[in-house]
């Protein structure tokens, strides 16, 4: 009897396990045929689902605080099934070293660093859609003499999956992996538009 009873408690909990396996199978495709199909607002739905969980979730060890605050920044630009154009907020990464701030990282090297995992991220970690390009755009705020809030552009980049793929992620530098893709840099050049050739407005 009590053999009996656990078979069918195993039998259920089957059921009930590949029940939602195939709910979710169903879903999945659900999503990826009305994107495909040109959905907007089920795009930006998924976009604004998969950029929450990013927020929420734990950075993984050794990341430095401010790279994991640009990366929670990230704000949708413009978007399609084929492109994704964000931006994000970058600082200097300060952190008290021996009792004293000190400035380990200017902004510009948060902001190519940051840049280069909102890439990976983008490419590789939005459920139900595959891009074929992004776009990532690069500020830092600051505030006027007079106390008005300002932006100022500090780096863009964008690549195409194809070119992405062939990037050296596990080893590769991100100043290495940046100069494969089209990349303004603000450290370099002072007079960089995020809009000069877009990947999508």
């Amino acid at each position: 009897m009590g053999l009996g009873l656990a078979f069918i408690i195993i039998l259920l909990m089957t059921a009930i396990v590949g029940f939602a396996v195939v709910q979710a199978m169903f879903a999945a495709k659900k999503w990826r045929s009305v994107i495909a199909a040109g959905d907007y607002q089920a795009l930006l739905q998924l976009l604004d689902m998969t950029f929450d969980e990013w927020r929420n979730s734990r950075p993984p060890r050794r990341t430095p605080p401010s790279d994991w605050r640009a990366l929670h920044s990230v704000t949708l630009v413009a978007a399609n099934h084929k492109y994704i154009r964000v931006s994000l907020l970058a600082d200097a990464d300060v952190q008290v070293v021996d009792g004293t701030r000190r400035e380990i990282s200017n902004q510009y090297v948060v902001a190519r660093r940051a840049a280069v995992r909102m890439v990976e991220r983008l490419l590789y970690e939005v459920p139900h859609v595959k891009f074929d390009a992004v776009q990532v755009d690069i500020c830092s705020e600051y505030r006027t003499a007079s106390g008005e809030t300002k932006q100022q552009n500090l780096f863009t980049t964008h690549v195409n999956r194809s070119v992405a793929a062939l990037s050296d992620w596990d080893y590769g530098s991100p100043e290495d992996m940046l100069l494969e893709w089209e990349t303004q840099d603000g450290e370099r050049d002072l007079n960089i538009n995020p809009d000069r050739d877009a990947l999508i407005d």
